[in-house]
């Protein structure tokens, strides 16, 4: 379908049970320019659709697209996808009446850097975003003032062969040709609806598992960290208490050695035994109560270190996080001014683009520019829905893939393994391992000819 025949173009937005709010693209660059908000939007994502629209008010090319508002229902200020640029290069679509359409959306965007932007259609029986726009456009065009043009014929019916665009020959095909034809063009414009259906669904399913893998990394990072804080206040404890059980058997010698001069004692003076054997008592108990006392005192003293080490690790704790914030603040503060900057040039539509392995090129908003500039690797790992030292190990293993089994001496295997070039794909100890050629490094001819190839 030419470009040529659109004669006017319309939004629409979405949500769950479908078209909410529809209106002119003029309209929606005032909406854009901070002109004018959208209150029933206020602090939400919407999900809209750029619709270019023949005179028979049927859709030739569509963007979908994403769109943040805030709290007022003003529009994002750095939103800047370019709307008629996308229409003009995107991919086939289904069939809304005037032949198949240009589509952009997620699943296929004709600029790769604005993918994350945009949102795949649903096309479920009863539930077909295509089948919205297109009952919304044919109910509420004329009132939206879309231009319609009466005297426009209708679509040409699609030439499909090897004489297309030859001259038609004299013979006129039978009745059964003509059904069998038609029946063709369906199949096949069915067949491209269901590859696209079947692309989005596969494309929301990689986007949800990604997004599981990444609080299973999160959960496994934070309970390792809570092992290790627990595993050190065992050993801290554990020590205290070897101190104390050598504080318990050196005053059980001290007990020995006092009883046997006792009975030393005693063996000397055996016309005083009996006076000896009360005192010998009385000072047994008193010795024992002692003990007592000092045992009582030393386990109050370890649960007393013990609330002050959880003190201490508290304080230092939320000192860490005054100082993390201080820092924030400073480079807040430092780079104010270069932010005010970098937000007149992105309102002038400039885009600030960096390349990540793994991630690609990633677009970067003058808010973001701080957060890259202190952590790029962190920024490119959120990018990619991996923590950053599981990015930091697919990097390693992207740059060298060699296998890292390590021998006794110490010494890795170093022998190629097959790169994995999707870091939410890599998982660290087993991509970056040969199991078949290690411990001895055995000679695997697969695997050689599959590094051969790549």
């Amino acid at each position: 379908m030419s470009m040529s025949s659109v004669t006017s173009e319309a939004v629409l937005f979405f949500d769950d049970r479908g078209i909410v709010k529809s209106m002119l693209y003029s309209d929606f660059e005032a909406i854009l320019d901070g002109m004018v908000g959208v209150p029933e939007f206020a602090d939400s994502e919407m999900r809209g659709a750029f619709c270019m629209v023949d005179g028979r008010l049927q859709v030739v090319a569509m963007v979908l697209f994403l769109i943040d508002f805030d709290e007022d229902g003003m529009a994002d200020t750095t939103w800047n996808v370019p709307l008629r640029h996308l229409a003009e290069h995107g991919g086939p679509g289904p069939d809304m009446g005037a032949g198949p359409i240009r589509l952009a959306c997620r699943s296929q965007c004709p600029v790769a850097w604005h993918q994350e932007q945009l949102w795949d259609p649903a096309m479920k029986p009863g539930a077909n975003d295509f089948v919205y726009v297109r009952d919304t456009l044919r109910e509420r065009g004329r009132k939206m003032g879309l231009y319609v043009d009466e005297t426009a014929p209708p679509p040409a019916p699609p030439v499909v062969g090897a004489n297309a665009g030859q001259s038609i020959p004299t013979v006129k095909p039978t009745q059964e040709a003509r059904q069998m034809e038609q029946e063709r063009v369906r199949l096949a414009r069915t067949i491209k609806e269901l590859r696209l259906r079947v692309q989005t669904l596969e494309n929301g399913h990689k986007e949800e598992v990604a997004q599981l893998r990444y609080a299973q990394q999160q959960k496994e990072e934070i309970l390792s960290t809570q092992l290790e804080k627990v595993l050190m206040q065992f050993k801290t404890l554990k020590s205290q208490n070897e101190a104390l059980k050598e504080q318990n058997v050196s005053l059980k010698e001290q007990v020995a050695s006092l009883n046997h001069s006792l009975e030393e004692q005693a063996r000397k003076q055996d016309s005083q035994g009996s006076e000896i054997e009360i005192l010998t008592e009385q000072y047994r108990m008193a010795l024992a109560q002692r003990i007592e006392e000092e045992r009582a005192r030393l386990t109050e003293q370890m649960h007393a270190k013990e609330l002050d080490v959880l003190d201490r690790e508290e304080k230092i704790s939320a000192l860490e996080q005054e100082v993390r914030e201080a820092r924030r603040e400073q480079i807040k503060m430092a780079n104010s001014g270069a932010q005010k900057l970098l937000e007149k040039l992105q309102a002038l539509g400039l885009n600030f683009i960096a390349f990540h392995p793994g991630a690609g090129h990633v677009s970067i908003s003058a808010q973001e520019i701080s957060d890259y500039m202190q952590n790029p690797l962190a920024f490119a790992a959120r990018k990619c829905l991996v923590t950053e030292e599981h990015y930091r190990a697919w990097l390693r293993h992207y740059e060298n893939p060699v296998c890292q089994v390590g021998d006794a001496n110490g010494q890795i295997c170093g022998k190629r393994v097959i790169r994995v070039d999707v870091p939410n794909q890599f998982k660290p100890g087993v991509s970056d391992r040969n199991a078949n050629r290690c411990p001895n490094c055995r000679a695997d001819t697969a695997i050689e000819n599959v590094l051969k190839f790549k």
